[in-house]
């Protein structure tokens, strides 16, 4: 049976360190790139590329869903003691 190599010097925690860091600096910038913020054309709200707006509901130029509308808070009524 053959030996295996062994480490002759235990690693420093810095150099554990800056290559885990380098990973995570990679893996953000990959994240940050997935993204892809567009104005729409119609009402110049920002949202997704190739995404339905959310504010005026349009796609390609066309209406493909109604708009979210969103309500607004009712006066709460006092409940006479």
């Amino acid at each position: 049976m053959s030996k295996k190599p062994v480490p002759s010097k235990k690693q420093a925690p810095s150099s554990t360190g800056s290559r885990h860091g380098a990973y995570v600096r990679t893996a953000r910038k990959k994240l940050a790139n997935k993204l892809a913020l567009s104005k729409c054309p119609d009402c110049g709200a920002t949202k997704l590329a190739h995404f339905v707006c959310e504010e005026c509901g349009k796609y390609n130029g066309k209406q493909v869903i109604e708009p979210r509308k969103f309500k607004t808070a009712e006066p709460v009524q006092e409940i006479a003691a």
